[in-house]
């Protein structure tokens, strides 16, 4: 291979987008998830629920920040929405956050066709991510100290 082939297979390499590898990766993802979302509701909470109680918990009393997630992942799956989002909104926010992505990459891509321009930037929806973790920590904290 002479070198400006290479160098032109490298220029398109870099050319990858982000947001691009996100989308292929979400496609791979979805159909496994939704997989083990019902297997988890169905026989794996039962089996398998005291293995994903959370360490921090049990050495200091104090939840983490992601303590809830199973349970609320657990009940998502079972259609109680209300409940999931009280044991902790983070998991429903994942779940929007990523369908929110994937229809404006598939809206950007295959209806506007539009692939040159703006990318959707990934970095945001970790932000908001963070914000809700902290903000439903720090009302489990509030809950334990000012009302127990």
């Amino acid at each position: 291979m002479n070198f400006q082939v290479y160098f032109i297979k490298m220029t398109e390499l870099r050319k990858l987008r982000v947001d691009e590898v996100f989308y292929q990766i979400g496609k791979i993802v979805w159909l496994p998830f939704c997989i083990l979302g019902v297997w988890f509701t169905n026989i794996g909470y039962e089996r398998y629920g005291e293995f994903t109680a959370c360490a921090i918990r049990k050495m200091c009393g104090l939840p983490c920040p992601g303590c809830g997630g199973t349970r609320a992942f657990y009940y998502l799956f079972q259609g109680d929405f209300i409940r999931s989002l009280q044991l902790n909104p983070t998991v429903i926010f994942g779940i929007l956050a990523y369908l929110h992505f994937m229809l404006l990459y598939f809206y950007r891509r295959h209806i506007r066709k539009t692939i040159v321009g703006r990318e959707i930037h990934i970095q945001y929806y970790m932000y908001v991510a963070i914000v809700v973790i902290l903000v439903q920590w720090m009302i489990k904290m509030i809950r334990i100290f000012c009302f127990a």
